[in-house]
C-alpha cells in the first residue's frame, strides 16, 4: 500500500540543505587530516554524510521531494 506524501515548505528544505551543509563544512578538515582518504574518498564520505542528514529530513517529513534538488545543490559544493 502506498503512503501519501506531505506538502513540505521551502523553509524545510532550505533548512535541510543548510544542516546538510554545514554538517560535512564542520566534519571535512578533521576528516581530510585524521584519515588516509585520497580526495575522492573524502568527497564520497562527505556525500554519503550529507545525504544521510537530507534523507533524514525527508523521511520526518514524510516527502521524498526534500531529496530532489539537492542532486543539484551538492555537487556544486564538492566541486
Amino acid at each position: 500500500h502506498r503512503m501519501a506524501s506531505t506538502i513540505v515548505s521551502a523553509t524545510t528544505c532550505r533548512a535541510a540543505y543548510a544542516v546538510a551543509l554545514i554538517s560535512i563544512t564542520a566534519v571535512a578538515p578533521t576528516l581530510a587530516s585524521a584519515t588516509s582518504l585520497g580526495p575522492l574518498s573524502t568527497g564520497l564520505a562527505l556525500d554519503a554524510i550529507a545525504t544521510a542528514i537530507v534523507y533524514a529530513f525527508s523521511f520526518a517529513s514524510n516527502n521524498s521531494s526534500v531529496y530532489d534538488p539537492f542532486w543539484c545543490i551538492l555537487p556544486l559544493w564538492l566541486g
